[in-house]
């Protein structure tokens, strides 16, 4: 039988807390392209210093570090995009077979956010 990631599991949970904070990191040292992309790809490749980071940074929804107006305005839309996204999987109860079918699902959903 094969793996099932329901909605309302904790990867579901913990890889787009992961794309908001590896994300506002990333935005703060300027580096926006392909942002949901490496952010997932960072949190993945690392996830033992992911947690060690986490412990440090200011929790998601807030704006942490970011000073930019420009990079301000592509955090708060990508908030606002998360969180739409994630009642879309709940309402319609979506389930990936892998990681890796939930990260390319995160990606797609997210990716021409700015």
């Amino acid at each position: 039988m094969g793996l099932k990631i329901k909605w309302n599991d904790d990867r579901v949970k913990g890889a787009t807390t992961a794309i908001l904070l590896i994300g506002r990191d990333r935005l703060h040292r300027g580096e926006t392209d392909d942002l949901v992309q490496e952010s997932l790809a960072e949190y993945r490749d690392d996830p033992d210093s992911y947690k060690q980071n986490k412990a440090a940074w200011a929790d998601a929804r807030e704006l942490g570090p970011l000073t930019k107006p420009a990079h301000v305005a592509t955090y708060k839309n990508l908030v606002s995009a998360v969180d739409a996204l994630l009642r879309k999987m709940e309402q319609n109860k979506r389930q990936s077979n892998s990681l890796l079918e939930l990260d390319n699902y995160l990606v797609a959903s997210l990716r021409n956010v700015r």
